[in-house]
C-alpha cells in the first residue's frame, strides 16, 4: 500500500512511515466447551510479520521463494533446499516416499470457502477428539491472524500454522516438530524465517 504524505508536514509523516509496527496482540475467543480441556499456549514467544507491499529482499543468508500460482512469497535460509512449487528441506534424501530430508516446511492452499484461520485450527482440533496434548496460539503473518497449534495427530508430530488471506486458506506444515531432538535448531530457525517473511501476493490462477 502507498502511503501519501501532505507537503505540508513531510517530515511528521515520514517520521510516522519510517516507524517501526509494533504487533499488538489479538484477542483469544473461547475455544467451544467441547474444546474446553485444550490448553492455549501463552508462553511462546510468538514470531511475528507486518503487511508489505513487494517480496521481501533476498540477502546473503536469505534466498527467495515464491509461488504466484498460489499467491506468496518468502525468504528461507541458504543452507536449506526448495523444492518448489510447495516445499523447502532441510537436509534433503533425494528417495522417494513422505520424509523428502531431515525437517522441512510444506505450504497447501486452498478456497477458504467463508472460513477463518481460526474456525479452520479449531475444526481440526475438534476432530482430533480426546487424549491429545494440543495447544495453540495466534499471531500475525503479513498482518493476517495465524493460528498455530501444536501437538494434532499425524504423520510425525508437526507444528500447523493456519492463515486466511485473499479468500484462501494456507496451512503451513513444519515437521518433525521435535524440540528436544537433535538438529531441531535448524527447523526453527526455518519456520522463524518464514513466519517473519511470509507475504501473500494476489493468486494468478485459482487454487485447484
Amino acid at each position: 500500500m502507498t502511503k501519501k504524505c501532505l507537503p505540508i508536514l513531510p517530515l511528521i509523516f515520514v517520521l510516522i512511515a519510517c516507524s517501526p509496527t509494533v504487533p499488538q496482540s489479538l484477542p483469544t475467543d473461547t475455544l467451544q466447551p467441547t474444546l474446553a480441556s485444550i490448553a492455549s499456549k501463552t508462553t511462546e514467544t510468538a514470531a511475528t510479520s507486518t503487511s508489505t507491499d513487494t517480496c521481501p529482499s533476498q540477502t546473503a543468508d536469505l534466498k527467495l521463494f515464491r509461488n504466484a500460482d498460489d499467491g506468496y512469497c518468502l525468504l528461507y535460509p541458504t543452507e536449506d533446499t526448495p523444492n518448489p512449487p510447495y516445499l523447502i528441506i532441510i537436509n534433503p534424501n533425494g528417495m522417494p516416499g513422505d520424509v523428502p530430508g531431515d525437517a522441512w516446511v510444506q505450504i497447501s492452499a486452498e478456497e477458504a470457502s467463508g472460513r477463518t484461520a481460526e474456525q479452520a485450527a479449531n475444526t481440526q482440533i475438534a476432530e482430533a477428539g480426546d487424549g491429545f496434548n494440543i495447544t495453540r496460539d495466534e499471531l500475525l503473518i503479513d498482518g493476517k491472524q495465524a493460528i498455530v497449534v501444536d501437538g494434532l495427530p499425524g504423520p510425525d508430530s508437526w507444528r500447523k500454522v493456519f492463515i486466511v488471506a485473499n479468500d484462501h486458506l494456507y496451512t503451513l506444515f513444519f515437521l518433525p516438530w521435535a524440540p528436544s531432538a537433535d538438529g531441531f535448531s535448524r527447523l526453527e530457525e526455518l519456520y522463524t524465517t518464514v513466519i517473519n517473511t511470509f507475504h501473500f501476493l494476489p493468486p494468478s490462477a485459482p487454487v485447484p
